[in-house]
């Protein structure tokens, strides 16, 4: 049973190396589209929304963060206008 498995494994690699290669686009928009449904199935619309702001806040703070720019300095100009 376990020469199955490790074939089914192999298979799977094999198409994911694939697909990475020749449509990695689509491959993202997938995988992303199926992370969310699952989300808004297990959380709910608001919860999963509210989670998503603060992924793309991390990202955003942390791209600056690696650019070597002044997160205070986007924090200030961001949101101060409230």
């Amino acid at each position: 049973m376990s020469g199955f498995w490790s074939k089914v494994g192999e298979k799977i690699s094999q198409f994911l190396f694939w697909a990475l290669d020749s449509h990695p686009g689509k491959l993202f928009g997938t995988s992303i589209g199926f992370f969310l449904g699952l989300l808004f199935v297990t959380l709910g619309f608001w919860r999963t929304l509210v989670l998503a702001l603060f992924v793309v806040l991390g990202f955003v703070l942390g791209k600056r963060q690696d650019e070597n720019k002044d997160i205070s300095t986007w924090i200030e100009r961001n949101f101060n206008k409230f």
